[in-house]
């Protein structure tokens, strides 16, 4: 099922800040994020950030969905991605008593990312976008994910097959990482796995981004949950 895909903000990459310092508009950290002790404040809040590894993505076909895998999924993005099985990655912010996933990241080889670019689906052109613009996709169960599409596929079929018993499954699973207020799973499929978090503050619509290092190289995808107002 398909679904239109929301046009918010853009925002591109950022070097470490420290606790006082406030990321000036554009310019999130999509890699410092993932850094030991990361910690900013904005808006007088205090963001304590900390990497959470969930496993390895099985992408055996390189044609890489992001979505919200509880109610409906897109094509493929149009960059294809390496084939095998890579680390996935969460960036937790603690904010007071509560933790929330910032940022989840596929990390496909060592490197630091100097360009990001942003994640397309067929038919998206990112010329016609606004400067405070982006595409990415909507989420409607407080859940995003990352899978091959022959996962999607798979698992997609298996759930029309089961129906609610499936979903029962799937929510217990999520129910067995879950703390005030995140939780993840990897699900297996026939055909690679399917990866489900927590999307940040709940339902809304986030962009994905390629990075790549200096000479070209692919070396990371991120979703970003759009958790701290940057600007």
């Amino acid at each position: 099922m398909k679904r239109p895909l929301a046009t918010l903000t853009l925002l591109l990459a950022l070097p470490a800040l420290h606790a006082e310092e406030v990321a000036p508009m554009n310019h999130p950290p999509f890699d410092a994020a993932f850094a030991e002790g990361y910690q900013v404040k904005v808006e007088g809040i205090d963001y304590r950030f900390y990497t959470q590894p969930i496993g390895e993505l099985e992408l055996p076909t390189g044609q890489l969905v992001a979505c919200d895998p509880l109610v409906s999924c897109d094509a493929p993005f149009t960059q294809a991605v390496p084939k095998g099985r890579f680390p996935l990655q969460l960036a937790i912010a603690r904010i007071g008593e509560d933790e929330r996933i910032a940022f989840a990241r596929i990390v496909f080889a060592p490197g630091t990312a100097t360009r990001w670019e942003m994640a397309l689906v067929d038919g998206q052109d990112p010329s016609t976008l606004g400067p405070d613009e982006f595409f990415g996709y909507g989420v409607d169960s407080g859940t995003g994910g990352f899978m091959d599409a022959a996962a999607l596929r798979r698992y997609e079929a298996q759930r029309e097959q089961e129906g609610e018993a499936f979903d029962e499954r799937l929510l217990a699973e999520l129910d067995r990482t879950y703390r005030h207020t995140r939780s993840w799973t990897l699900l297996p499929t026939e055909a690679g796995n399917v990866a489900l978090f927590s999307s940040g503050y709940g339902d809304g619509a986030y962009p994905s981004y390629f990075g790549y290092d200096a000479s070209g190289r692919l070396v990371a995808v991120v979703t970003d949950f759009l958790l701290v107002p940057w600007h």
